[in-house]
């Protein structure tokens, strides 16, 4: 079969899409990636065949010109409120106002209009989009194909969809105005698709969560052992080499940046952990490195090093929460100290580890360099976070592999076109 999978031009976006990019190519179906122009090398580099459809997106401009506390504290991304007393119609029907402008953004005309026109002369039997990418549920109606939405994480829009359904119903009918009706009817309209819910959910969702962190849903779901990806990798001379005493992560990103910036030198979280007897491996840029001046002994730094590598030879990880890094460390049984970020599930599913006991978790406003130190100490010192991540990577092994579904995909397209 040909399958169709479309994304945004965003590089962990792709890499989710990747691994089941490659299953259905090794399983002799033919697979097309479709995104904006300055997403081709990125997937050309995956070693998968891309169609290049509307403008340049450059999505990294929208990020830097919205003040991160702005979209911290609910200015753009509102979608991962779960605490029921926020949940009011106006905050919940205001959320999705919100989205289905940024979402139209991130998957314009432009974009929709060449989609379509590749997809009718090209003739997909199935479509796979990103879970942000609203172009893929449009041309697949457009072209009467089965469609499959892939999440990234866990699925707030539809536990919020959920909301939105529940609160409308308890509203008189002509107060039940849905924002993403009005959007994606007037999306699919130009193709002859009119709306109806399966545009905002997919005819199935693809989950790449073990169930035990999504939430309850009444969505046909397909649930998928993801296998993170995160481009083309070299492993270093260094991480051949066994380690000669415990080893920990250290990548924090942009949140250990903001931290620094707010409460303490990014100095003092490095030399936090020079009496720790473990070997550091942090992940610095340049800028970051010139800040600190010499670094401990026991800290190695380096600016990329590719996880699915260096997480076997880890005791602790410690990371602000994001999809790639945690599935990483599922993975391969690694406990961590999770000081999560605020743009999707970061906090629910530390959360959830924690509850496991394979983690701690510490938010970004209480994480001091002494309580960075003590916290790994426990790490390492405390078997249970060991077992309890040995026992969550046996679950998540049992998950089906992208191999194993596409033996589903291949039956949701039997049902054939004119659905």
């Amino acid at each position: 079969m040909r399958v169709l999978m479309t994304v945004f031009a965003n590089s962990s976006h792709l890499f989710n899409l990747v691994p089941l990019a490659w299953a259905l190519t090794t399983a002799g179906h033919e697979v097309r990636i479709a995104s904006q122009p300055d997403n081709v090398q990125a997937i050309s580099d995956c070693g998968l065949t891309a169609v290049p459809v509307g403008n340049e997106l450059n999505i990294m401009e929208l990020a830097r010109s919205t003040p991160r506390e702005e979209m911290a504290n609910g200015g753009v991304l509102t979608l991962n409120e779960t605490r029921p007393e926020k949940l009011t119609w106006d905050y919940v029907h205001d959320s999705f106002a919100q989205h289905a402008q940024l979402y139209d953004y991130m998957a314009d005309r432009a974009m929709t209009d060449e989609l379509v026109e590749y997809a009718r002369h090209w003739q997909p039997d199935l479509v796979v989009w990103d879970a942000l990418t609203y172009a893929g549920p449009i041309v697949a109606e457009a072209v009467g194909v089965p469609h499959v939405r892939m999440l990234f994480g866990l699925d707030h829009w539809g536990r919020m969809r959920d909301a939105f359904h529940r609160l409308a119903a308890e509203r008189p009918s002509e107060h039940r105005h849905d924002p993403v009706a009005d959007w994606l009817g007037a999306k699919g309209s130009p193709y002859g698709v009119p709306f109806d819910e399966t545009l905002a959910t997919g005819r199935a969702t693809l989950a790449v969560a073990p169930p035990w962190m999504g939430f309850p849903t009444e969505l046909p779901t397909i649930t998928m052992r993801h296998i993170p990806f995160n481009g083309p990798a070299v492993v270093p001379d260094w991480l051949r080499k066994p380690a000669d005493r415990p080893r920990i992560c250290l990548t924090l990103g942009l949140t250990l940046r903001d931290i620094a910036d707010k409460r303490a030198p990014l100095a003092d979280f490095v030399r936090a952990v020079a009496d720790i007897d473990a070997e550091v491996v942090a992940t610095f840029g340049e800028e970051q490195l010139a800040e600190m001046g010499e670094l401990p002994d026991n800290v190695r730094a380096v600016d990329f090093v590719p996880l699915h590598a260096l997480l076997p030879t880890c005791s602790a990880l410690v990371h602000h929460g994001g999809g790639g890094t945690r599935t990483n460390a599922i993975m391969h049984g690694v406990p961590q100290l999770i000081v999560p970020n605020w743009l999707w599930d970061e906090r629910d599913i530390a959360h959830r580890f924690a509850e496991r006991g394979a983690a701690l978790v510490t938010e970004a406003s209480d994480l001091t360099p002494e309580r960075l130190r003590e916290q790994l100490r426990r790490l390492l010192s405390d078997p249970s976070f060991q077992a309890a991540a040995d026992e969550i990577q046996k679950e998540y092994a049992a998950l089906p592999s992208p191999n194993a579904t596409v033996a589903e995909l291949e039956r949701l397209a039997e049902h054939g076109r004119g659905l």
